[in-house]
């Protein structure tokens, strides 16, 4: 299955995205994309 993010990401986006994610406030769909994006260990 291909990816389905872009090859590019917003720096700016990505940073808000972990900050929330460590806050807890992230949906399920945004904190896998980031996960995979980032090839993040689930906790």
């Amino acid at each position: 299955m291909p990816k389905r993010f872009p090859e590019w990401v917003n720096t700016e986006v990505v940073i808000k995205a972990i900050k929330m994610r460590e806050e807890g406030m992230l949906s399920k769909q945004l904190n896998l994309w980031i996960e995979s994006l980032l090839e993040i260990e689930k906790k």
